[in-house]
């Protein structure tokens, strides 16, 4: 049944009160512009024909890139700068289109060169690493103040380190498992319970273990290059690593608590629960969406649409619906707990930053914060949250919001009030060489690693101690976690 979208605000108040303080698109460039002058009365083909604006009428040019935070997200900004050179004709936006494969590395790449974009879409984790770079920029000294009082305050603390706020929140989202209802009941998961009240990572490993078949496996996880953080992150709950840093600062992923995720990544692919093999951000939907797997992640709410959408295609014979598409029912669920760690569930804020490059100047610098202020707030926000089915962290984003339905069940709604009641916020004080080193360890030593444990080239143990090995370096052994961490 749908369920109001004032529901969904309701479960966003408690989630953000529970707080201290997530296919593939080719890359390529978009631009668009619009003279006001023109009469209401023209055609929209006509309008389309002028979005292009004059190279002589140009003073400013706003370069933005962004992965498809939604399917049709690229489609999509091509109106709102429409929208936005109404008001601001002699603007001009370049848009460029990343995969969530290739966002990280063509940013981090352009922004060493001093040819970031001005704008880009980050989660809050990746901000340290541009703050450590020199490009991140303080955006309160280019921001209307009476526009910064439209986003929540605990949306924005996500958005900064060592108190200088250096983005716009987009999003504030869950991101757990999900999967096939009836293969889950077929092999033993009481679903009901499982989403209201969690379940005990024994529980799962027995599901996981009867759920998988000579032709289906019993949980894939997307973990292939730059999304095998995301299991890190979001299945790291599992084993009580909530952050990358402990509440009193130090290293998690030194614990005991990383071991036992590691010992665990090796069970499940050794047994053939899981493949022992990388698996691609788009496909691990596919997979559940065909058969192929019993349970996926990472895992959000709205892909509860998604399956029911792809399935009318199914039904109607659509040539866009995936190939081998099933009948099932899609349920969203939280992440285990393991013995000795609290329940939780991977909670995340993504927006966008500001970076500096070869050309930004104050004047510009105006500019790309009112265009930036554009995208994260009103419609625009609203757009994104309805499609991912969150409510927005802003007032304006909430009340376009209000008139929205979602097409979610009662279960999976519920399963998504319990999911976010576990959310544990990041530590307070972490600073941006923190931030930086710890995403250094993610790029160049935990990555690698585990995707080597996924082939069965090395053991959970080795690569547990090439991270103490990397992180004592790095951080120095007196700031790293040992032992349990709670």
């Amino acid at each position: 049944m749908k369920v109001k979208k004032v529901l969904a605000l309701v479960l966003s108040v408690a989630m953000i009160s529970s707080l201290v303080a997530c296919g593939n698109a080719a890359s390529e460039t978009q631009t668009a512009g619009s003279d006001t002058q023109q009469a209401e009365t023209k055609t929209e083909e006509t309008k389309a024909e002028e979005t292009t604006t004059a190279a002589s009428d140009v003073t400013d040019t706003i370069t933005i890139m962004v992965p498809p935070i939604t399917g049709d997200y690229v489609d999509l900004l091509g109106g709102w700068i429409s929208d936005f050179n109404q008001e601001y004709p002699n603007i001009k936006i370049d848009v460029i289109s990343t995969s969530w494969d290739d966002h990280t590395e063509k940013l981090t790449t352009m922004a060493l060169a001093g040819e970031a974009p001005d704008i880009a879409e980050v989660s809050y984790a990746a901000i340290g690493s541009y703050v450590e770079n020199g490009t991140a920029i303080d955006i309160s000294k280019y921001i209307d103040p009476e526009r910064l009082s439209d986003y929540d305050q605990n949306a924005l603390d996500y958005m900064t380190l060592e108190g200088t706020l250096y983005g716009l929140p987009l999003y504030i989202t869950i991101q757990a498992l999900g999967g096939n209802r009836e293969m889950l009941e077929a092999a033993g998961a009481d679903v009901t319970k499982i989403q209201t009240s969690g379940w005990t990572y024994d529980q799962f490993l027995d599901v996981i273990k009867n759920g998988t078949t000579s032709d289906r496996f019993g949980f894939v996880f997307a973990n292939a290059g730059a999304t095998t953080q995301d299991f890190i992150n979001i299945f790291g709950v599992a084993a009580g690593i909530t952050s990358s840093f402990t509440q009193d600062l130090k290293y998690s992923y030194t614990s005991d608590n990383m071991l036992s995720l590691l010992e665990a990544v090796e069970t499940m692919t050794s047994s053939g629960y899981m493949p022992n093999y990388a698996v691609e951000a788009g496909q691990r939907l596919v997979m559940l969406q065909t058969g192929q797997t019993m349970l996926t992640g990472k895992a959000m709410p709205l892909f509860e649409n998604n399956i029911k959408r792809n399935i009318e295609k199914m039904q109607a014979k659509d040539p866009e619906a995936v190939e081998g598409t099933i009948e099932m029912e899609y349920v969203f669920l939280p992440v285990p707990t393991m013995e000795n760690a609290t329940a939780s569930v991977f909670g995340t804020v993504d927006g966008m930053i500001a970076l500096r490059n070869n050309n930004t100047t104050d004047e510009h610098l105006q500019n790309v914060l009112k265009f930036m202020d554009f995208l994260c707030s009103g419609e625009r926000a609203a757009t994104v949250d309805n499609a991912v089915y969150l409510t927005g962290v802003c007032e304006s984003a909430r009340k376009a919001q209000e008139s929205f339905e979602l097409d979610q069940s009662d279960e999976n709604a519920a399963a998504v009030a319990y999911a976010i009641s576990k959310v544990v916020a990041p530590p307070t004080g972490i600073s941006a060489e923190q931030s930086a080193n710890a995403k250094t360890m993610m790029d160049e030593t935990i990555v690698p690693k585990f995707q080597a444990l996924l082939a069965g080239e090395t053991t959970a143990k080795d690569v547990y101690d090439a991270i103490c090995t990397e992180a004592y370096k790095l951080f120095g052994e007196e700031n790293c976690a040992s032992g349990w961490i709670k």
